[in-house]
């Protein structure tokens, strides 16, 4: 337990800063043979304690705007609940092509965008529409995969919102645990948690999101910029690592369809 207690610090750390802290904590867990379901259950457990601590810190900072984000709560709750129960009926596998492609876009705009800075910018849509076009899409994604949804999410709100980078990540902090207690419930109605390694992640990840979202107040844009960079490149190559074979054979078949086209 007391290694499931240091990754956590370490999964908290990048999940208050970029997300992707089932990076650090689903292999972990793996490795210490649990099953796969029960690994992604308790990885998702464990990472609301983080986003709760770092959520506390930006709150604290003054960095939440909650009358605007309050009404997005519950359609990101909704849409990911909803993204849970579809993915007992289908298989996942059938976005694990496309997502790498929506990450490492991601990763190009952090990288090369002025817009990813300490400053605010012009936002490109309301609040209203952004809550009810696209929270929706991005929740339902968390809750049916969920890989990568807070790069999307911080993508999504500094294009569009125009938010600077330490609102924007407190905003994702919101709209990703909203999305994720979702899905964790249905998880955990169904058994999968497992409470005891969960806990002991957890704890690290209050640790570690506290003093994530510190690092974010302190150093903004030149602290997150280069951590999403990675994080999202990482998640994207274990994605393509993991589903090789799919993409494979939706590639043969494209490449069959077209020969016959032609």
């Amino acid at each position: 337990m007391l290694i499931l207690f240091i990754v956590g610090i370490i999964a908290g750390l990048i999940e208050a800063s970029a997300g992707g802290s089932g990076l650090v904590s689903l292999p972990v867990i793996l490795f210490l043979g649990y099953q796969p379901i029960e690994a992604i259950a308790t990885s998702k457990f464990q990472f609301a304690f983080g986003a709760i601590a770092a959520i506390t810190r930006f709150s604290r900072a003054g960095l939440l705007e909650w009358k605007k984000v309050a009404p997005m709560i519950p359609i990101s709750f909704l849409a990911g609940g909803f993204g849970a129960i579809i993915l007992t009926t289908v298989d996942a596998k059938i976005v694990a092509f496309l997502i790498p492609i929506l990450l490492i876009f991601s990763a190009i705009y952090f990288l090369l965008s002025s817009r990813i800075s300490d400053q605010e910018n012009s936002a490109r849509i309301s609040f209203r529409q952004f809550g009810f076009i696209v929270v929706p899409l991005i929740a339902f994604y968390d809750g049916f995969f969920g890989v990568g949804s807070a790069s999307l999410y911080m993508t999504a709100l500094v294009m569009l919102l125009g938010m600077n980078i330490r609102v924007a990540t407190s905003t994702t902090k919101v709209l990703d645990l909203a999305s994720g207690l979702a899905a964790l419930l249905v998880l955990f109605f169904k058994g999968h948690v497992l409470l005891l390694p969960g806990l002991s992640l957890g704890a690290g990840q209050i640790i570690g999101g506290y003093f994530g979202a510190s690092l974010v107040l302190r150093w903004g844009a030149r602290w997150v910029r280069p951590v999403i960079v990675i994080v999202t490149l990482c998640l994207s190559a274990d994605l393509i690592v993991k589903n090789w074979d799919t993409i494979l054979r939706f590639v043969h078949a494209i490449s069959v369809s077209f020969s016959v086209n032609l």
